[in-house]
């Protein structure tokens, strides 16, 4: 990978940060894609995989707004994702009878206001962006927006098991901005 990134940086003039940044993408690109493949044979193998595509749909347009927690090591990072969507797919649901349409639009409105004011959680080494106040609230306002969209459909389709299993999504994520921020106060 070295030598392509050499090849790059040398033929676009790119500085010693733009080549770590897109040395950064590769690396990203390939984790999640062999992370996602992974996490979908598994899912596959217990026959539960419109509940994952679905779910995972979700949680790439929350955290794509909003972070959330980072951990550094590759292994650890699928771990996490694997309880994550397992908890989300499989544990909580069989935990917990389904969402009344009215409790469920309580728990995302709620969700809403948590990560309106505790996010975006993301790593700020990577997105400099971020640190302009005016991107924070962007980022804060795609969140709602995203939220809201959901718990229209949700008022509408609520008795539908995907949109039963995407509330977990969306407090599982709430619960994570809301950890993410902890750890960066301590």
């Amino acid at each position: 990978m070295e030598a392509a990134l050499d090849r790059i940086q040398f033929k676009y003039g790119l500085t010693n940060r733009e080549r770590k940044l897109l040395q950064f993408s590769f690396v990203g690109i390939i984790y999640d894609s062999t992370k996602f493949l992974m996490l979908f044979i598994f899912f596959a193998c217990i026959e539960q995989v419109p509940l994952f595509l679905f779910d995972t749909f979700i949680l790439i347009l929350l955290r794509t707004n909003q972070g959330g927690m980072h951990l550094k090591h590759y292994f650890t990072c699928f771990i996490f994702s694997f309880i994550y969507l397992f908890s989300a797919i499989c544990i909580l649901p069989a935990l917990f009878p389904p969402i009344t349409r009215i409790y469920g639009l309580c728990i995302l409105f709620i969700c809403i206001l948590i990560n309106y004011f505790a996010g975006p959680q993301k790593n700020i080494k990577i997105y400099t962006a971020l640190k302009e106040n005016n991107n924070i609230l962007k980022s804060k306002k795609k969140n709602a927006y995203i939220c809201f969209t959901y718990m229209l459909l949700f008022f509408i389709f609520s008795d539908v098991s995907l949109f039963q299993d995407g509330i977990w999504i969306f407090i599982l994520h709430t619960i994570q901005i809301v950890l993410s921020k902890i750890i960066k106060m301590c």
